[in-house]
């Protein structure tokens, strides 16, 4: 939501809920997105794990046909199967960098940045309109007659009353920036790190669609030979 600046001139009680409605809004979305970003380094930190165990299981298949050079079925299936999932892996450490920079760190920074910035500004708008609000008081109270304290309580008042209509028109101005910054911030957020999955399966599939005529002329191949396996063992085994 976004604060009227003409209310805020006003110091009406709508202007006050509305600043009361934002305060409560910015401290639970603070917690929310701090929460995000936690849940993302976990993400994170999991894919990491998971594509060093891919790795060294790449390297595992990469070992096995060097093993196996001299069968060339075998090593050229190992090896096709090595570089294929090496690209799917790169596609992954492509999507955890994104959740890095996309997720948390842009998140982090609009937490650190402009959350702060908007916290400490209301600290100075607390403090002048408590100031405010002390001038107010001391200037209906003041003695009627004893007319030089009724004119510094008048004067007082009115320099807080300036100070604070200042300084609420900044903090009014930071509350509708901070409040469609927060939307971009998300939303782009979101979409960068959806788009890079996106990215990552259609990739994947592109690269298993393009290994595909092979792996099944192959598997059609291994099934010929299990079949002239299985014939063949059945020949040779002893009738009772």
């Amino acid at each position: 939501m976004t604060v009227d600046f003409e209310e805020c001139i006003k110091d009406s009680p709508r202007f006050r809920a509305n600043i009361d409605e934002v305060e409560t809004d910015v401290v639970e979305i603070e917690a929310k997105l701090d929460k995000l970003v936690k849940l993302c380094s976990g993400v994170i930190e999991a894919g990491r794990a998971y594509i060093s165990a891919n790795k060294l299981f790449i390297n595992g298949i990469r070992d096995l046909s060097h093993h196996c050079k001299k069968e060339e079925m075998i090593s050229e299936c190992l090896e096709k199967c090595g570089e294929s999932l090496q690209e799917i892996v790169n596609y992954h450490m492509i999507l955890f960098d994104q959740a890095q920079r996309s997720v948390k760190q842009q998140l982090h920074n609009f937490v650190k940045e402009d959350v702060r910035k908007f916290k400490e500004t209301k600290k100075q708008f607390d403090k002048v309109r408590e100031d405010m609000e002390i001038a107010q008081v001391k200037n209906a109270q003041a003695p009627r007659n004893k007319p030089h304290e009724v004119e510094e309580a008048s004067s007082t008042l009115i320099t807080t009353r300036k100070c604070f209509r200042h300084l609420a028109l900044d903090y009014v101005l930071q509350i509708n920036v901070l409040q469609a910054k927060k939307k971009f911030e998300i939303l782009d957020s979101m979409l960068s790190f959806m788009q890079a999955q996106y990215s990552l399966f259609q990739q994947g599939f592109n690269i298993l669609d393009e290994v595909d005529p092979y792996m099944k002329k192959l598997a059609a191949e291994v099934r010929y030979t299990h079949i002239c396996f299985s014939r063949i063992s059945s020949s040779l085994t002893p009738a009772h």
